[in-house]
């Protein structure tokens, strides 16, 4: 299922880019991976993670919306499909009914500056992101490590014929503390919030894609400005030169906005992940404070604890 998933997003994504003058943020497919037997749960689910995040992003993007082939793929009609369709790409690039808009050459400082405060954006949720899977994974690894306790303190607790009766009370204790280790153990702790880790790697990537479409902007808009400058400054290649210079910088100008709308976003949910991040290491705290009781007062009973 996620193979042909990937396929067909793949055969989507191809046909948009083209198409599609790159002007827009497109983030790139997961990439391809051999699979021996199918591959690992998590291997499944992280893929078919990425591919969502990657409809979601074109899904949401105000221009990419409306493309045709996107809705056949998601199965919409709709009279609008019969269109044109680079019709609402052309509206989104070059309607310029505001005579107070930025000139090119603010365009293209403000086009410096957003690649460099976007860069440190994504630099800095990358970090945060590796921070939190690392949380999550030594919480994850502590639920481990208090369910073999458990096992070992179980194995410890067998009677024996030659127990004493300081040997039985250790045996009780352990056997308390073995059942209670066991029970939480097992049970599924809830570490971070799905919302915001989701929220993160959107970001992540829409980020990202702005990146990689600054790098292959940078690279065309060099060219474009070394030739309108080798052309005579008011012939007709020229001038069409110029025109596409700052349709081209507009167009990065307004994919800048959303990138930075993913950025917020992310980091608006970073109170509510940190809380959870707390609630989490707290639940695992009070295990650890419940088994020190178990093994000290063996015949006392558990406080239940959330």
């Amino acid at each position: 299922m996620v193979q042909l998933l990937q396929e067909d997003t793949m055969s989507l994504c191809n046909s948009m880019m083209s198409y599609m003058p790159s002007i827009l943020i497109v983030c790139s497919l997961p990439p391809k991976r051999v699979v021996v037997g199918g591959g690992s749960p998590l291997f499944l689910q992280r893929r078919r993670a990425a591919l969502q995040r990657w409809l979601t992003l074109v899904a949401r993007h105000p221009v990419l919306a409306h493309d045709a082939d996107l809705r056949t793929f998601l199965c919409e009609t709709s009279p609008r499909l019969d269109k044109p369709k680079h019709d609402e790409f052309i509206l989104a690039g070059t309607q310029e009914d505001n005579e107070s808009d930025m000139s090119t050459d603010e365009m293209q400082e403000s086009f410096v500056s957003e690649q460099e405060q976007l860069r440190l954006a994504h630099l800095g949720l990358g970090r945060l992101f590796k921070i939190f899977e690392k949380v999550e994974g030594r919480c994850d690894a502590e639920r481990t490590d208090i369910r073999e306790l458990g096992a070992a303190l179980n194995a410890l607790s067998s009677p024996a014929v030659a127990d004493t009766a300081r040997w039985s009370r250790m045996r009780d204790a352990m056997k308390a503390a073995a059942e209670l280790a066991i029970e939480k153990g097992e049970s599924q702790l809830e570490v971070t919030e799905e919302e915001a880790m989701d929220g993160m790697l959107l970001a992540l990537d829409a980020v990202g894609a702005y990146r990689q479409l600054c790098s292959r902007l940078t690279r065309g808009l060099h060219a474009e400005r070394a030739a309108a400058a080798a052309a005579a400054p008011q012939c007709a290649a020229a001038r069409a030169l110029r025109a596409r210079h700052r349709y081209a910088l507009r167009c990065a100008v307004e994919e800048a906005r959303i990138a930075r709308v993913y950025a917020l976003s992310a980091l608006e949910l970073l109170p509510e992940l940190l809380r959870t991040l707390g609630t989490a290491h707290a639940r695992v705290a009070a295990v650890w404070a419940d088994l020190h009781t178990a093994l000290r007062h063996p015949n006392s009973k558990q406080t239940a604890r959330d």
